[in-house]
């Protein structure tokens, strides 16, 4: 009895091993797949097991944008001393050894290794542009190109070819060496440079008697920076020039909303142009606060109902300036602010030749809030409560340049007949 017991009981036994044989053979050939599966996982590329190449992963990492010139932006220029703001914006660049090189019309125009990415082209001659930027690795191979962008230049003074226009070389020379025996805050940005006029600019808001003196161009976001969007929101072309009665400036303002409802000691509320000067710049480097040699002056182009334009003396008299003469001009995409303001009006200053300023020129933008949107500034950085974010000023006596550029062009004329 107890032998067929232990039959029936050891029949069962295999039975029960036999029925479950193939799970068992099928967990070990899982087993051993993926084993096998992940041995080999290591050394294939990362990109093995998608749909995505490494170069379009690179290119949705890049994203490159021309910020300025936007898309067939239009610039009009007095003359080929004027420059083009080039901007380009991007992600995963700074933090990486990558290099920008920016293209217009297919030439290389610039390579550029460091943020911020954004320099000051000037163009050659009245024509439309296309421009493009391509981010190359440390073995300078294009990893990413952006899109073309064309914009359009139109130069006022472009019938006038180069060899009318006097190039001084000893200016040039002159303002190096200016600079090189002059203690200013060149961590401040580039000097501003106003050079002496024998025959001084007409006030009436045009730009016809500015074509000889430098411009300035590359305005920086300073203050409520993060509302800056592009050059099409507020821009500017500065110009300046003296003589031993008068500061004359020059200010032509790009800017999409113009809103000035203010007058008199209200105006730095809405759109508007400030100067705040250090006239006595070696004493006062390293002093951050207003005093008795400093000026902060306001000029605006005039309030939305059409009245005259307008300056407002700030610091240190707190009074509208009665000497100063100014004209104005307002349009849809700006406005432009020409103006002389009598050396009485700030008698801390003696002008001369060479004289060196601490000097930021600032444009106000309110656009159509109630209060200061954005200001841009000739200076890197700026603060109206620290002086010590200044720019410079530079003066500086290169002869009468108009009747130069009347006895070069009869010379021009007399040698092609």
């Amino acid at each position: 009895m107890n032998d067929r017991n232990n039959d029936k009981k050891l029949k069962r036994q295999k039975t029960f091993f036999l029925d479950r044989f193939p799970y068992v053979i099928f967990i070990i050939i899982i087993g051993l797949a993926l084993i096998i599966f992940f041995s080999v996982k290591s050394k294939l590329p990362l990109n093995f097991f998608s749909n995505n190449t490494a170069t379009s992963t690179q290119e949705n990492t890049f994203n490159l944008l021309i910020a300025s010139p936007t898309k067939n932006q239009s610039f009009e220029f007095v003359s080929t001393n004027e420059t083009v703001p080039i901007e380009i914006k991007g992600k995963n660049i700074e933090d990486n050894n990558y290099k920008i090189n920016i293209y217009i019309n297919d030439s290389l125009a610039k390579t550029l290794a460091a943020s911020p990415f954004k320099f000051n082209w000037s163009p050659p001659q009245t024509g439309t542009y296309d421009i493009y930027a391509e981010v190359t690795d440390d073995a300078d191979k294009v990893i990413y190109t952006s899109e073309k962008v064309s914009f359009d230049v139109n130069i006022k003074g472009d019938s006038l070819t180069e060899s009318t226009t006097p190039v001084n070389v000893n200016i040039e020379e002159k303002k190096n060496k200016v600079l090189e025996n002059s203690n200013y805050r060149s961590q401040n940005g580039s000097a501003v440079f106003s050079l002496k006029c024998y025959s001084p600019p007409v006030i009436d808001g045009n730009l016809d008697d500015w074509n000889l003196y430098d411009k300035f161009t590359f305005f920086t976001p300073t203050i409520l920076k993060e509302n800056y969007t592009n050059v099409n929101d507020v821009s500017g072309v500065f110009s300046s020039c003296w003589d031993d009665d008068n500061y004359y400036f020059f200010i032509k303002v790009t800017d999409d909303v113009y809103n000035q409802p203010y007058n008199t000691n209200q105006i730095n509320k809405g759109d508007c142009v400030v100067f705040v000067i250090d006239t006595n710049l070696e004493n006062d480097f390293n002093i951050p606060f207003l005093n008795g040699d400093d000026y902060q002056i306001e000029f605006s182009a005039g309030n939305n109902s059409g009245s005259s334009p307008e300056s407002f003396i700030r610091w240190p008299s707190n009074t509208t300036s009665k000497g100063t003469i100014l004209a104005s001009k307002k349009g849809s995409g700006g406005y432009t602010i020409e103006g002389s303001i009598p050396w009485y009006e700030m008698p801390s200053i003696t002008a001369a030749d060479e004289l060196v300023m601490g000097f930021t020129v600032s444009i106000m933008d309110t656009d159509n809030l109630e209060s200061t949107e954005l200001v841009i500034s000739s200076s890197k950085q700026f603060d109206f409560n620290n002086v010590t974010t200044l720019g410079t000023l530079v003066l500086i006596d290169a002869g009468d340049l108009q009747k130069e550029n009347e006895s070069s062009s009869t010379t021009q004329t007399t040698t092609g007949q």
